[in-house]
């Protein structure tokens, strides 16, 4: 199911409910055959912290990078400080972590504690991964959760409200895989990309974008009927591209 949002007021969500269940097969084919999903290009600006209201986060989240390494585990760890509902994943074939050349990085299945590669890596150079940062990266993550996950492996964790990811070709493979599955249950899931450089001092800053985006969406009723007023938002504040599209499970 493809979504193009065009004009600053997109149309009810009901309305592209009804549009998804009463579509003929015709359509339905000819949709199979177009792009994934469409998406709208937004500029916005930096913005201060949100501030939540005590009651308990509504809505579950997903970050996403390619190796469920880097910008995806930053994102995941300021948001489950924050006590949000949130997992991470890579869309990537492997994990792949930089090496003592760019030409042999170093790849490990997905899957493969957290724990394990920073004791492989510790044990073949270990001042390297200290200076690189990788090493501080991999302590991090292990303290996040055990080890990196697959998106496209994770049917069996059930269905998220949100998902962010952080390069456009991730974006993309998302949004594939989600228009791959069977959309039985009709729930909405917005995915929104946020372009992030992959070194440690960008994620740093994505992590905290993602965090605010999230604070502001978890913040409003309804994000189905706001999220072109707080895209607009940060547009006016933040100096980013953002896309956006709505799939659903």
């Amino acid at each position: 199911m493809c979504l193009l949002f065009h004009s600053p007021k997109r149309p009810p969500l009901l309305l592209l409910k009804s549009l998804l269940e009463h579509s003929s097969p015709r359509l339905q084919d000819a949709g199979a055959n177009s792009r994934t999903c469409s998406y709208r290009r937004i500029r916005f600006i930096w913005n201060t912290r949100v501030a939540l209201p005590e009651s308990v986060m509504k809505l579950r989240y997903a970050m996403v990078c390619s190796s469920n390494q880097n910008r995806s585990m930053e994102s995941h760890f300021l948001l489950k400080r924050e006590g949000f509902d949130v997992a991470s994943y890579g869309t990537g074939q492997h994990v792949k972590l930089p090496g003592p050349s760019i030409r042999e990085p170093n790849v490990y299945d997905f899957g493969t504690p957290y724990k394990q590669m920073f004791d492989d890596l510790r044990r073949k150079d270990v001042e390297l991964y200290k200076r690189n940062g990788i090493l501080p990266m991999l302590k991090r993550n292990l303290g996040v959760k055990l080890a990196p996950q697959r998106w496209q492996d994770n049917a069996a964790d059930g269905p998220f409200d949100v998902v962010i990811t952080f390069e456009e070709k991730v974006f993309d493979l998302v949004l594939e895989d989600l228009h791959n599955r069977n959309q039985v249950l009709l729930k909405p899931v917005l995915v929104i990309n946020l372009e992030v450089k992959d070194n440690h001092e960008e994620a740093a800053i994505g992590g905290r974008l993602a965090l605010i985006l999230c604070q502001e969406l978890d913040a409003t009723e309804n994000w189905e009927d706001t999220i072109d007023d707080i895209i607009n938002n940060f547009e006016k504040q933040h100096r980013r591209k953002l896309l956006y599209s709505i799939s659903f499970y």
